[in-house]
Formats: structure tokens, sequence, C-alpha cells
């Protein structure tokens, strides 16, 4: 009974601390941009995980980061805006690729890859003009 008391005193002591986030690590602010460049062109992507299914079951995930590369200013705002219709439109890419064209244990197709993007990417922003550049594909077992 003592040590649950204390716990709970313990716990007490340091949960306005936790909740004010007191300490060095936050006074750093949390960037969640990931620039890769000083270009002005180049829009981030966050990394996107889908899972490679058989037979109703996971075989492993597979992860892809990418950037665009958009040099006019009015396209670059709008793919900036719609970000999050861009993503879900590139995941739903992704698990279909993942689930017809991925094996785990063997080297995804990169080109195929980058091209199903890209011609989502156009789709979805109404034309060419961003071009979409892969960083890294990772196909990984369960």
């Amino acid at each position: 009974m003592r040590l649950t008391i204390a716990l709970c005193l313990a716990f007490a002591a340091v949960a306005p601390a936790a909740a004010s986030g007191g300490g060095e690590a936050a006074k750093k602010p949390e960037s969640h941009d990931r620039k890769l460049t000083s270009s002005v062109s180049w829009v981030s992507v966050d990394p996107m995980i889908v899972a490679i299914m058989r037979q109703n079951r996971v075989q492993g995930i597979f992860l892809v980061e990418f950037g665009l590369d958009i040099p006019d200013e009015g396209l670059r705002n709008r793919a900036s805006a719609t970000l999050p219709r861009l993503r879900d439109a590139w995941l739903r890419a992704m698990s279909d690729f993942a689930s017809t064209r991925i094996r785990v244990g063997r080297q995804a197709d990169l080109d195929l890859l980058t091209q199903r993007l890209q011609t989502t990417t156009d789709q979805m922003l109404a034309g060419p003009g961003a071009q979409v550049l892969l960083q890294q594909a990772v196909v990984r077992e369960k």
C-alpha cells in the first residue's frame, strides 16, 4: 500500500512538469518540415508506409520517402494546400502497387513506382508541372 501511495505522489509531482513541457527538450521548436535542399521549389512529403498483403495476411511493409520538385510557385502553393488529398491518393496508389507488384524478399520496381506516383500527382494537380523524386523505398518482411 505504501508503494502505491509513493508512486501516486511521485506521479503527481512529475505530471505538472511534463504537461508544461519543462526541460531543455521543450525549448526546441519541433519541425516537421524536413528540408533536404535549399531549393524553394522542393516540397517535402512525409514518409508513407503501406502493408504488403497476400491471402488476407500482412506479409511485410513497404516504406517510401519522396518529395516533389515544383518550379511554378502557383502550382507549388496549390500542391501544398492540397497535400492531404495528394497523400491520400498516393497511399491508395501505393497500396495497390504493394498488393500487386511487390514480393517480400525481392527488390521493388522503382521505375514503375515512380511512374505511378507521378501519374497520381499529375491527376490530382490537373496537369504536369510537379516532378516526383524518390528518396528511399524499403520492402521489409513482417
